[in-house]
């Protein structure tokens, strides 16, 4: 399964240098054209030049043009074009229900771009090594680091999604060695949990961010990051749900590549975890 280089370049079109925007808007404008030209050509006809078209390659993370052109052709074989839907004034019931589901399932393809399995394996390795993984996020990021937390702490870890940044900051500024601290925000420039980053930074706690693609704060302060799609914005936030889902795509990724390496210790543990809260039921 493969995202939506189509979605991913009209999210990202106005942060895009100029050189590099001419070259993605003739994409967008002529997608099954692409597949015929060459990058001098293409060049040429977008109106910027080969190297800027090789650097919007490495802006939407792709290996090189040949990788662009697989993936525009795999979006020009769809049936109908991918893209996120907003809900409009006086939507009828069925449109909700299909926009809702077709925004989810275009989220998590669109993942698929951004997952880099180096990067899920060192940070599986990270969270092993952790004496303590410290969670963080605001608003709908609080719920995804709330279930990251979670799902460790039933394995055995000392994770904790802590919700007061003044408590986090103290327990950073008095982690034990080889503490973990992660951030989520979909901004990557959320005030809070920058600030956080930074004392983590000023204290020698490793970081992890998982945020949006592209560059901002947290991916300057991460040792370490995780990267989701760029979801255009939406009247009603449909591009927030996408994003959260996204970024609990992701933990379950890290949540099942992690349990992978220790299988039959995840299982017993599990199982102690499930016995004790049955009480409850």
């Amino acid at each position: 399964m493969t995202g939506s280089i189509v979605v991913q370049m009209k999210s990202m079109l106005t942060q895009l240098p100029e050189s590099e925007r001419k070259a993605a808007s003739y994409m967008l404008d002529e997608p099954e054209e692409v597949s015929k030209l060459s990058i001098h050509a293409l060049a040429e006809k977008a109106g910027t030049s080969a190297a800027a078209i090789t650097r919007l390659c490495r802006s939407l993370g792709l290996t090189g043009f040949p990788d662009l052109k697989v993936r525009l052709s795999v979006d020009n074989a769809k049936p109908q074009m991918p893209g996120y839907y907003d809900i409009e004034p006086e939507e009828t019931v069925p449109n909700v229900i299909r926009k809702t589901v077709s925004n989810s399932l275009q989220a998590i393809q669109d993942t698929m771009l951004h997952v880099q399995p180096e990067m899920i394996e060192q940070v599986v390795r990270s969270f092993d090594e952790a004496s303590v993984i410290y969670m963080y996020g605001v608003g709908a990021s609080a719920i995804v680091a709330a279930d990251a937390a979670q799902k460790w702490l039933r394995l055995g870890k000392q994770a904790f999604a802590l919700q007061d940044e003044h408590v986090i900051a103290a327990a950073l500024a008095s982690a034990p060695p080889q503490a973990l601290f992660m951030g989520v925000s979909y901004s990557g420039n959320t005030r809070e949990v920058v600030q956080l980053f930074r004392v983590a930074k000023q204290y020698g706690v490793r970081s992890i961010g998982l945020s949006r693609f592209g560059s901002h704060k947290i991916s300057e302060l991460a040792d370490m990051m995780l990267y989701t799609p760029l979801a255009p914005e939406a009247t009603l936030r449909s591009g927030a749900t996408s994003s959260r889902l996204a970024q609990l795509v992701v933990i379950d990724i890290l949540f099942f590549a992690y349990a992978s390496t220790q299988y039959e210790e995840t299982i017993a543990k599990l199982g102690r975890t499930h016995q004790a809260i049955s009480f409850l039921k």
